[in-house]
């Protein structure tokens, strides 16, 4: 649609120029001698000349005319004056009169991309003042011709101004359709995104509560075993962090971080966060890996946790200080999160400090681990680096 408004212009400027040049140009030169002031007329036909060399310039890039629009159109305005009042009264309806039908041209052209009221208000006051002035310089008599001329000029126009109205209308159709389009389009990748990200959510619960839930509903499960109370404790808090992760918030790793801690706090363990530094926000499988040692831990604490947030801007570290109580109480799960595949070593004693390695789903984001116990207290550090 835009293409046929830029045709339209184009053509309204071959038609403007061809009226100039072709029409009024030859009754200008053939009744140079007559004229009551010539230079008025010469004056008049290069200003029309300027504003077509001007706003030729700008149609032909496909540009707006902006407020240099009505600058121009008063040159236009000003030319018609001077050619109108450079010639006696008596030729007003003679052909020494070469402006009449080519002024309104003008007029569509600096005005038929802005707007059918603007064009046809121009063309209309155009047309009232030619009339008044033949009224005002005793020449009533000659109306009737000049209800002919204007007829004939309004027929050639008014069609032009017609058809850039229907054209503004099907832009308008076009755009509103387009939009719609895009509407629907946009609700239908919003609507997958949901479904692919409950389908997602769902196997993360299949894999980790559901089990749980099942042995609870069986009976199977003994809440007695603090083993097994620590397994559902670090359930409810990854079932706490997923629910977070699809939240919208500036800081998606402290966020899912405080929703971990969360679940502690609510069960009387004096819980510390602090946070020190920015740093940029690890991907999904990062994050997971970030706050999986803590979860852990602090989902099985007894009395306190104190966790820190320390990032920079090549990458971020979780380090997590508790009593080791059930925290260290011999069940190593996995980073999944799979229950079933916790394994147990002798209660009370606590494994050496170590590292451990831990990659993101697409193997470009790394996650270091490394946990420490110590007397009393058990250390463990998760530190991812962004790639450089």
């Amino acid at each position: 649609m835009g293409r046929l408004l830029h045709g339209l212009r184009l053509a309204t400027l071959a038609i403007a120029v061809t009226a100039l040049f072709g029409f009024a140009l030859p009754l200008l030169l053939t009744h140079a001698e007559t004229y009551r002031s010539l230079a008025q007329q010469v004056l008049a036909f290069g200003l029309l000349t300027a504003v077509a060399g001007l706003a030729g310039v700008r149609i032909v890039r496909n540009r707006s005319l902006g407020r240099a629009r009505w600058v121009l159109l008063a040159a236009v305005v000003g030319a018609s004056a001077l050619a109108v009042t450079g010639i006696s009264a008596d030729a007003l309806m003679s052909e020494q009169e070469w402006s009449f039908g080519v002024i309104g041209w003008f007029g569509l052209l600096l005005l038929v991309d802005h707007g059918v009221t603007a064009t046809a208000t121009f063309l209309g006051a155009h047309t009232v003042a030619s009339f008044a002035q033949l009224a005002l310089v005793g020449q009533a008599h000659e109306i009737a011709d000049l209800v002919v001329v204007a007829a004939i000029v309004l027929g050639c126009q008014l069609p032009v101004l017609a058809g850039a109205a229907t054209l503004r209308g099907l832009v308008a159709t076009a755009s509103a359709a387009s939009a719609d389009a895009a509407r629907v389009r946009t609700a239908e990748a919003i609507a997958a995104h949901l479904h692919a990200d409950r389908r997602a959510r769902y196997a993360d619960l299949a894999t980790t509560c559901v089990p749980l839930l099942t042995e609870l509903s069986t009976g199977s499960a003994d809440l007695r075993d603090e083993r097994v109370r620590r397994r559902y404790a670090v359930a409810a808090a990854r079932l706490r962090r997923l629910f977070a992760e699809h939240d919208e918030v500036v800081d998606p790793l402290l966020h899912e971080l405080r929703a971990c801690l969360d679940l502690a706090d609510r069960t009387g363990v004096a819980v510390y966060l602090g946070t020190c530094g920015e740093w940029p926000t690890p991907p999904l499988a990062a994050r997971r890996a970030l706050t999986e040692p803590a979860l852990r831990i602090v989902g099985t604490a007894t009395s306190e946790v104190r966790v820190t947030l320390l990032g920079s801007p090549g990458g971020v570290t979780v380090s997590v200080v508790a009593d080791p109580g059930i925290a260290d109480s011999g069940i190593d799960e996995p980073a999944g999160g799979d229950p079933a595949a916790a394994t147990a070593s002798p209660a009370g004693t606590a494994g050496p400090a170590g590292t451990d390695s831990m990659d993101d789903t697409d193997g470009t984001d790394g996650v270091t681990v490394t946990r420490l116990v110590d007397g009393s207290r058990v250390w463990v550090e998760a530190r991812w680096q962004a790639k450089s």
